[in-house]
C-alpha cells in the first residue's frame, strides 16, 4: 500500500508541480517564495496521504493546500506588487518559453495587470480558471464549495474583468 501512495505521490508531483508552481507565483509574485510554497505543498500532501488519509482529487487537494498556505503566508506579511517587482528585476517575470507573440503577450500582460483591480475573490478564481486551467468542479473542492457557485463567480468575475478592460486609459 505505501509504494502505490508513493507512486501516486510522484506522478502527482511530475504531472503538476510547474502549474502548482504558477499558482503559488501568480499570487505571491516572488520566486522563491512561490518555490518555498511548492515544497510545503507536497511536504503536506505526503505527510497527509502517509497518514493513511485518502483523496479523491489530487491536483484539487494539491492546489487546496497550496491556497491555504499562500493564504497563510499572506496574513503573516504584503509581498512587493508586481509591478514594484517587475521594475526591479524584469528576470522574474514568468514566460512562455514557446515564443508567443508580442500582441498575445502585451494581452496577456494588460489582462492580468488589471486582475489586480477585482476583489481578491475574482481574481483568485480568475487565476485557477484561467491561468491554471482548472474546471469549476475541481476549484470548489479547491475553494470548498459547489461547481454552481463557483460558475456564478467566474462568470461575475469575468465581467468586472471585461469592465474594467473597457475604462479608457487615463
Amino acid at each position: 500500500m505505501h509504494q502505490e501512495i508513493q507512486t501516486q505521490f510522484l506522478e502527482a508531483y511530475e504531472k503538476y508541480k510547474e502549474a502548482i508552481y504558477r499558482h503559488c507565483f501568480f499570487r505571491v509574485y516572488n520566486k522563491a517564495k512561490a518555490d518555498e510554497l511548492v515544497q510545503e505543498t507536497y511536504m503536506r500532501t505526503w505527510q497527509y496521504l502517509v497518514q493513511g488519509k485518502t483523496v479523491e482529487n489530487l491536483r484539487a487537494f494539491l492546489y487546496r493546500v497550496a491556497n491555504n498556505l499562500i493564504i497563510d503566508d499572506s496574513r503573516k506579511k504584503k509581498e512587493d506588487s508586481l509591478e514594484v517587482l517587475m521594475e526591479r528585476s524584469p528576470a522574474n517575470e514568468p514566460f512562455y518559453e514557446g515564443g508567443q507573440r508580442i500582441e498575445r503577450q502585451m494581452l496577456y500582460n494588460q489582462i492580468v495587470e488589471n486582475m489586480h483591480y477585482l476583489p481578491e475573490d475574482y481574481m483568485q478564481i480568475l487565476q485557477l480558471r484561467y491561468i491554471n486551467d482548472l474546471d469549476p468542479k475541481e476549484i470548489a473542492v479547491i475553494l470548498q464549495t459547489n461547481a454552481n457557485n463557483v460558475s456564478v463567480k467566474i462568470n461575475r468575475a469575468v465581467k468586472a474583468l471585461k469592465s474594467k478592460l473597457a475604462e479608457p486609459i487615463k
